[in-house]
């Protein structure tokens, strides 16, 4: 069974094997590897990537990844890459993240997809605490998660060399009591 979450405008599904191009489009786009702390640098660390994903979409209970795609409600086109991830060590809490195509940036997709992922973390999964990060340059993505009501917590320093230099990241929080409130 697929799983699904909708948007206003956008479908979030179960990522297939038809998505590799998509992703690979993702992986090559010069913002995501400016911005994304993630390894998908050769066409076999993508095909990983996707495999990982599918795997994970197969379990029906104790799911801890859901890696989407985010879909036009619409036309069904491909607008980008998201993900809730339950902390396995600690399974109240979840990181998320939003990867668009160029053409979905600027749009309030980004948006819809945070507030999706903030309600389902914490009114289906029940989290006490959901978080977003983002390289410390990538001002768009900060915007976001302040715009939906996520608190700064935090800069991990110079942490992670990847591709051309150090990368600092930022750290963004919600918690279930701030949900509560309705700050989301």
């Amino acid at each position: 069974m697929r799983f699904c979450l909708s948007t206003t405008r956008l479908i979030l599904d179960d990522l297939t094997a038809a998505d590799l191009a998509n992703i690979q489009a993702i992986a090559r786009d010069p913002d995501f590897r400016k911005y994304v702390l993630i390894w998908l640098d050769t066409d076999e660390q993508i095909a990983a990537f996707l495999q990982h994903a599918m795997e994970g979409a197969k379990k029906t209970e104790g799911r801890l990844d859901y890696v989407l795609a985010a879909r036009d409600r619409t036309t069904r086109e491909f607008a980008g890459l998201t993900f809730i991830e339950i902390d396995p060590a600690q399974r109240s809490t979840a990181e998320i993240g939003i990867v668009l195509l160029p053409a979905f940036c600027r749009n309030g997709y980004g948006s819809e997809i945070l507030r999706a992922f903030l309600k389902f973390g914490f009114e289906t999964l029940g989290m006490h605490r959901v978080y977003g990060k983002c390289d410390e340059l990538n001002r768009a993505s900060a915007r976001l998660m302040e715009k939906c009501g996520l608190v700064y917590e935090g800069t991990l320093r110079e942490h992670v060399w990847l591709r051309d230099h150090w990368r600092s990241t930022r750290y963004y929080g919600m918690l279930a009591g701030e949900y509560a409130a309705g700050r989301a």
